[in-house]
Parts: C-alpha cells; sequence; structure tokens
C-alpha cells in the first residue's frame, strides 16, 4: 500500500478517535518510510509506475504524511524535518505541479499552527565550551538567516590541542530557533580516496569509439577520444545536486557532443526510447538538466534524482602526452553539502 494511503488512514483512525493497536501499526509503517538525514526527512514512495495516474511522488506523499503526524502525534520528532526538506524541495518558489502545491501548502499551514504559532522574541547564544563564540537577537517572523564564520585559528585558539569542546546553542525567550553548523576545511595529501557520505560515484575512463567501452583504462594515445562514464547510486532521493569532475591536465572536452536542452541531456542519458516512455522514466527518476563545459572540468546539476543508480557519460580529447592526477570527482545536494560523495583520485597516462 503507497505511504500516503497510509497516511489516510491514519487521519480516519484520528478522526472517529479510535485508539488501537492498528493505530500504532499504521504508525510503524508510515514512520520507517521516513528517511531522515542531516536536519531534514522525506518520504520515500513506493516505485510503481501505478501510481503516477494519481501524480504521486515523494513531495506529495512527504506533505500527506507531515499533515497526517502533525494531526495525530504531538511534538513528533520527524515533522520540523519533514517540513524543512518541503521547504527545500521547491525551485522558484513551488513545487512540481498543483498537486505539489495543494497538499505541500495545507501540510506546511498545519505545521504553521502547531508548531511556529509563537511569535519569535528571543536571544540566541552559541558557546563552544563555556566561552561566547555568536549572539544574536529575533524579534517578529522572519526568513532571513545570521551567519557568522569563525576561522579555525580562533577555534583551535579556544582550548588546548585534543580537548573535547561542546558547541552549545541556547534560545533566552520566545519562539523557535532553527539553526546549522558547519565545518569546512581541507585535506593536506597529494591523492584521496574515495567518499560515501549520502552520494556513492564512481569514475570510469575508456574509449569512445570501438574497443570495449565497458573496460575502464588509464592509458591512452594523443589524438584518443575518451569517454569519461560517472555512475551514481543513492540510498534516497536528492535534490538539487550538483557534480564536479575536473578533467586530467592532458585532457580537452569535446565541444560538440554537449547538449544544450533538457530533452537533448534526457535522450543523451536515457537513450532512444519513445517519447512517452522518455518522460516516464524522466519522472520516475529524474535526470542531468544542466551541463556547463570547461576547459578544466565539467558540472552537472539535477532538480532531482530519485533512489537507485544514474549514470553519466561525455566524450572528451586526450591532447597532451604526459602522465596526470586529477581529483576527485565530487557529487552534492547544492543546500546541505555535507550530503556529499567522491570517487578517488585518479592518474592518467598519454603517451604521443
Amino acid at each position: 500500500m503507497p505511504v500516503f494511503a497510509l497516511a489516510y488512514l491514519l487521519d480516519a483512525t484520528v478522526a472517529r478517535g479510535e485508539r488501537s493497536p492498528r493505530e500504532g501499526e499504521l504508525l510503524r509503517r508510515i514512520e520507517n518510510a521516513v528517511l531522515p538525514e542531516e536536519g531534514m526527512a522525506h518520504v520515500e514512495e513506493l516505485s510503481d509506475p501505478y501510481l503516477l495516474w494519481f501524480w504521486n511522488s515523494n513531495v506529495r506523499s512527504t506533505a500527506v504524511v507531515l499533515g497526517s503526524l502533525v494531526r495525530a502525534v504531538p511534538d513528533d520528532g520527524l515533522a520540523p524535518a519533514m517540513a524543512r526538506w518541503l521547504v527545500r524541495a521547491r525551485k522558484n518558489g513551488r513545487w512540481g505541479n498543483t498537486q505539489e502545491n495543494g497538499v505541500a501548502l495545507e501540510a506546511l499551514v498545519d505545521y504553521y499552527k502547531k508548531y511556529e504559532s509563537e511569535v519569535p522574541d528571543f536571544t540566541a547564544e552559541v558557546k563552544l565550551g563555556s566561552r561566547e563564540l555568536a549572539r544574536d537577537a529575533f524579534t517578529e517572523r522572519s526568513s532571513e538567516a545570521r551567519p557568522h564564520d569563525v576561522p579555525m585559528k580562533d577555534l583551535r585558539a579556544r582550548g588546548p590541542e585534543g580537548e573535547k569542546l561542546d558547541l552549545v546553542f541556547e534560545r533566552k525567550g520566545a519562539g523557535t530557533l532553527h539553526y546549522v553548523a558547519r565545518l569546512k576545511y581541507a585535506v593536506d595529501a597529494p591523492s584521496l580516496p574515495g567518499m560515501d557520505k549520502g552520494f556513492l560515484v564512481e569514475r570510469r575512463y575508456g574509449p569512445a569509439n570501438g574497443g570495449d567501452t565497458a573496460s575502464p583504462s588509464t592509458r591512452f594515445k594523443a589524438g584518443d577520444l575518451v569517454r569519461v562514464t560517472l555512475t551514481f547510486r543513492l540510498p534516497k532521493e536528492r535534490r538539487f545536486v550538483a557534480v564536479t569532475d575536473p578533467l586530467p591536465a592532458g585532457f580537452e572536452p569535446v565541444e560538440s557532443w554537449f547538449a544544450t536542452t533538457a530533452a537533448d541531456l534526457a535522450r543523451e542519458q536515457e537513450g532512444e526510447e519513445s517519447p512517452r516512455d522518455n518522460w516516464e522514466r524522466w519522472w520516475q527518476k529524474g535526470g542531468f538538466d544542466h551541463v556547463e563545459r570547461h576547459d578544466d572540468r565539467v558540472l552537472l546539476f539535477a532538480t532531482r534524482l530519485a533512489e537507485g543508480e544514474h549514470i553519466f557519460s561525455y566524450v572528451v580529447r586526450a591532447t597532451t602526452a604526459g602522465t596526470f592526477r586529477t581529483a576527485p570527482a565530487r557529487a552534492e545536494e547544492m543546500y546541505e553539502p555535507e550530503v556529499f560523495g567522491r570517487t578517488e583520485s585518479a592518474v592518467i597516462e598519454v603517451t604521443p
């Protein structure tokens, strides 16, 4: 049964005042379909093509479930995380279609009435250990963020090396404090291993014309056309994905390959299928809808990538003889950069 149907059944049991094991079982099944990560959460709906007739999507199911949890469960910890995900899932201030807009707005109104009805009037303080890092006053409603950047040298000066210090956010007053803390750093190493923090990314080089394109290679002749294949394996749906794939110094992108429209990109990624099959596949899986070609890197952007495997490839030419080390390809959610993945570094040889 779809997750949104379970939520509607939960609404029905609550409306009739039913308190029984059935309600607990519905809640268990619904919450098992909610995937939390990095302060947000969303529903991964059943992957069933027949649900397209309901204009079903993860956005729609997340909104339906959020509304049900707000009405059925006092102070459910998943509700704020789901509300944040819904707000982040918008593009140009709206969701994907009228169905999504309707249920998302209704759910967020229910959430607002329960969790955000109190007008903010408080002071927020951030401490590292016992020493203050930042302080701000919040009055009235506003979507403005108050960023504070602290250099690494200042953080290191807060205590002796090796000492553990708590990072504390404190609110004094009425209202809800929303906050995010991020640590940015660079690794000092000539090569990097692969890493999976929400994206499993693999990169393969191989001949573009003839030969076994499935067999990876790191050795080419100057003038060879090389196909670069990026494979992404996602444990859950990702939105607003950005991918950076640096090129080895001896390679140049082939300008004539690069598609210019989302339709061209869909055909390139999914193969030659009928327009209907292509549309249904794009609706279910999403895909990369924008590509940028630069002399030293290729950038990919996707509004939505569904759970599962996604493959993207492009063609470059080996131009300069030598041995080159290329940086890892990296994928991340643009608005949640702590959800990311990268390939390992690669060494490519181009012979004369």
